[in-house]
């Protein structure tokens, strides 16, 4: 398995886990008493600081990975998958940026606001992930 599929792998797996368990459960505990503000800082934290610590981990196996092998190279079909993935990821966290910036703020609480872009960040980068994934297995024209 390449070390960029990998990483996607991981990554996907990481998205689809860390924010669920935000967004079901931990922004509704009264993490810090009388202080709900606080409370939110601490629920969106802990998921962001798990994902950190995914990807600083993920990153850190392929380095080891790739010294022992002795190849790190990336080669021209790795940049284009990624190019193909990273332009669309980031199509649909513009559409979603625009409707969290221009259309929510007149009708939306701040946490909402935090919390719609939370998500449209998370998709965007599942969508990532998932088209990498798909590149790397069934080739660049799929």
């Amino acid at each position: 398995m390449h070390s960029n599929e990998r990483t996607a792998w991981a990554w996907l797996i990481c998205l689809l886990t860390a924010p669920l368990i935000y967004f079901s459960k931990l922004n509704h505990f009264e993490w810090v008493q009388g202080n709900s503000e606080l409370s939110r800082l601490a629920a969106l934290s802990m998921p962001l600081i798990v994902m950190a610590l995914v990807a600083l981990g993920v990153r850190t196996y392929n380095m080891i990975q790739a010294r022992q092998r002795g190849h790190d190279l990336v080669d021209e079909r790795d940049q284009l998958i990624e190019l193909k993935s990273s332009s669309v990821a980031y199509q649909v966290m513009m559409v979603g940026m625009i409707v969290v910036g221009m259309v929510m703020p007149f009708s939306a609480t701040r946490w909402e606001l935090i919390d719609t872009a939370f998500f449209v960040i998370v998709l965007a980068e599942v969508v990532h992930s998932s088209l990498t994934i798909r590149a790397y297995r069934k080739g660049t024209d799929a």
